[in-house]
């Protein structure tokens, strides 16, 4: 068992590179910047100290311990790639929140928003004695066009962090994209007619993203209606024409991957340029007799998947899909392989080189997730036989129909279960028709939407692309009404409660061991799924879940849920802290206040009937005093207020402006209290915690 994996050591270097960089990305505080370069310089020397010393009896301890070094020197790597990224993306960002003031700018992006439409800007100045941020994104009541010089009445504040313990850090995201300040636009943005950026790279930014919205808004012209502004997401990444009733359905049924630009929509183009290429090139016999055309199409559809990279906007799902389609072809050009598990892991690694801080998002962890299960699943051993061709024509088409359809419902099953540990540990939820809408919609893909697009492709340079886009809008309309007939059931997504860290990891180590290693050896992942899912199950998850300024509560009462918002600005936060709880968004609506309430305070009891007070005022400060109790207050608490009363916790506005929002986990032991500070962390990115009321 063990010799059959002499080929498969190699595959877990690249999986230490990507630990290496999580564990730095996640660290509470900034680890000291030496000990990164001189672990990997230690490590690296110690393996290869061990691999050349002479040989002795001791040889398979020896290589043993030079391959631990070898993954100590990885790990140490990734991290060094994380720590340099951090150094080298620093860019200035607003430190506090400012009052009216006037900024000038070009747009780079539009997308809609939770309540307004957003925009990117690259900033060229603000009328402000402030430090200029060079991205910012503002929330307007209307958006102007890509590629625009604009001017804007603004108020602006930092970037903020996570509203609770586990919620989404947007603080780190905007930090690596270069994104200084956060806001919202008084009035309207009115256009100016500003010369462009002085620097190149800021003017091919503007011209790309203005070309972006121009081939956006001529994809929707020729195909209009819903289809056609599905098909501009697929193309350019740019949802701004798409209803939200189309995204909801997407999302709600499991396909919301084929709006994300990626693996998916990357190969679509380059295979389909590879492919189409290839064939048209076979049926010129000089040509297919003598040069290696399969090259010549691998060439060119790298080509266009790199200027597919640069229409889509390059965003960091793209350029991981980009380097995989790259490897691919690549592959095909030096003879090798083109898709397998050591070109995933030359994937990664380059992927952790260029952006380390992807490797703790959903879209990383997910997209190759996938693509190992896939490539591990329908891999082919050194002493695989070929399996045989049915006779004839219809017991051969009948059995080449059954491989498709078997293929597409294995391909489908193996990604949605390898993807479903990061859906509940990121979202705390699960698609439960995910691979009946896929498999649905997998035919109308391949052999619909995806030759049209090809085909679109080709003759839009020459104004013939009208009729193969709107079929490609027709096959679009057709898996929209998919997702919404499976997404329109209420059980269409299964909440779930926030996943502790270490089962998550448990599942991931699962995923890893059944992905790299080959033959029997593969079922010790059972035995880690089995884990990880025990360790779900049986670890106490928490009871009360609260954002940074009390906007929303939402807790577990004997009789179920409960929650407190503010009906003007509390209802996002709500949806959130419901999700994160393991309710869904239809029930987090319907969830009924506390029974014991008066304008003072708010009482109820926990599963373990311990109780909880939510303090309004100064008056309802006594009223709270219990011991065991857990008080929430908007009002400052006297500072022996715990020790007095015998509170197991109290936190009024001071300790929530410092430590951010809160969850409570309970069990008969005691209680175990998370803060949004300690998911946080304190860091060159970690600035103001989110305020639902902000």
């Amino acid at each position: 068992m063990l010799a059959r994996q002499h080929d498969r050591w190699a595959l877990w270097p690249p999986v230490a590179v990507i630990l290496g960089a999580a564990a730095w990305m996640t660290a509470p505080t900034d680890p000291n910047p030496w000990i990164a370069p001189v672990g990997m310089i230690v490590a690296t020397a110690t393996a290869f100290a061990l691999a050349a010393a002479p040989v002795t009896g001791r040889g398979r301890l020896r290589m043993a311990a030079a391959g631990a070094m070898l993954m100590v020197a990885a790990f140490a790597s990734g991290a060094l790639a994380a720590q340099i990224r951090t150094a080298t993306v620093a860019s200035p960002r607003v430190a506090e929140n400012t009052g009216a003031v006037r900024l000038t700018g070009w747009v780079l992006d539009a997308e809609p928003g939770a309540t307004r439409p957003r925009m990117k800007l690259l900033v060229d100045d603000i009328a402000s004695e402030m430090e200029t941020p060079r991205f910012v994104r503002l929330s307007s009541s209307s958006v102007i066009s890509p590629g625009r010089a604009v001017s804007c009445l603004v108020l602006l504040r930092p970037p903020e962090g996570p509203m609770a313990p586990r919620s989404f850090d947007s603080a780190r995201r905007f930090y690596f994209q270069k994104i200084g300040a956060t806001g919202i636009v008084l009035g309207r943005c009115r256009p100016t007619n500003a010369p462009p950026p002085s620097a190149w790279t800021d003017r091919i930014m503007v011209w790309t993203a203005a070309v972006r919205r121009d081939l956006t808004e001529s994809i929707v012209a020729m195909a209009p209606h819903e289809g056609g502004a599905i098909a501009a997401a697929l193309v350019t990444g740019d949802r701004s024409f798409m209803s939200k009733a189309t995204g909801d359905a997407f999302w709600g049924s499991g396909l919301g991957h084929l709006l994300s630009v990626s693996g998916l929509h990357m190969a679509l183009i380059a295979g389909g340029i590879y492919a189409g290429l290839h064939f048209l090139l076979a049926l010129i016999a000089p040509l297919a007799l003598r040069y290696p055309i399969r090259k010549w199409a691998a060439a060119t559809a790298l080509i266009g998947g790199g200027l597919y990279l640069v229409v889509s906007g390059a965003s960091v799902p793209a350029q991981r899909a980009f380097v995989m389609t790259a490897l691919a072809l690549g592959a095909i050009l030096i003879d090798r392989p083109a898709f397998s598990l050591r070109a995933l892991g030359v994937a990664a690694v380059i992927v952790v080189a260029i952006a380390p801080e992807s490797v703790v998002d959903a879209g990383f962890q997910m997209s190759f997730a996938a693509t190992a299960a896939l490539i591990a699943a329908f891999e082919r051993g050194p002493d695989h036989a070929p399996a045989p061709v049915a006779p004839g024509l219809l017991l051969g088409g009948l059995d080449s129909s059954w491989r498709v359809l078997s293929g597409m419902l294995v391909a489908s099953l193996v990604a949605g279960l390898a993807t479903d540990v990061f859906a509940v540990y990121h979202f705390q939820r699960v698609a439960v028709y995910g691979l009946a809408s896929n498999m649905a919609s997998t035919p109308l893909i391949s052999f619909v939407i995806a030759p049209a697009a090809v085909i679109a492709a080709v003759l839009a340079p020459f104004g013939l692309a009208d009729v193969p886009l709107a079929v490609m809008a027709g096959g679009l309309d057709m898996v929209a009404a998919i997702g919404g007939v499976f997404a329109d059931r209420p059980e269409a997504l299964r909440p779930l409660p926030v996943a502790p860290l270490s089962a998550f990891l448990l599942a991931i180590a699962a995923l890893a061991w059944a992905c790299l290693w080959r033959g029997a050896i593969r079922w010790g992942a059972a035995a880690m799924f089995a884990a990880a899912a025990l360790l779900y199950a049986t670890t106490p998850k928490p009871v009360l879940w609260a954002d940074g300024d009390f906007r929303a509560i939402v807790a577990a009462t004997p009789d179920g849920w409960v929650a407190l918002a503010d009906p003007r600005r509390g209802a996002f936060a709500r949806g959130r802290l419901a999700g994160l709880a393991g309710v869904s968004a239809l029930q987090s609506e319907r969830l009924p206040s506390p029974d014991a309430c008066d304008p003072d305070i708010c009482s109820w009891t926990t599963p373990h009937d311990r109780a909880v007070y939510r303090v309004r005022n100064e008056r309802g400060v006594e009223k709270a005093c219990a011991p065991g109790a857990i008080v929430l207050s908007d009002a400052p608490l006297p500072r022996d207020f715990a020790r007095r009363c015998g509170a197991a916790f109290a936190v009024d506005p001071a300790n929530l402006a410092e430590n951010g929002g809160l969850s409570v986990a309970e069990s008969r032991d005691g209680i175990s209290i998370r803060r949004a500070r300690d998911h946080a962390g304190h860091r060159p990115w970690s600035g103001k915690l989110r305020r639902s009321g902000e």
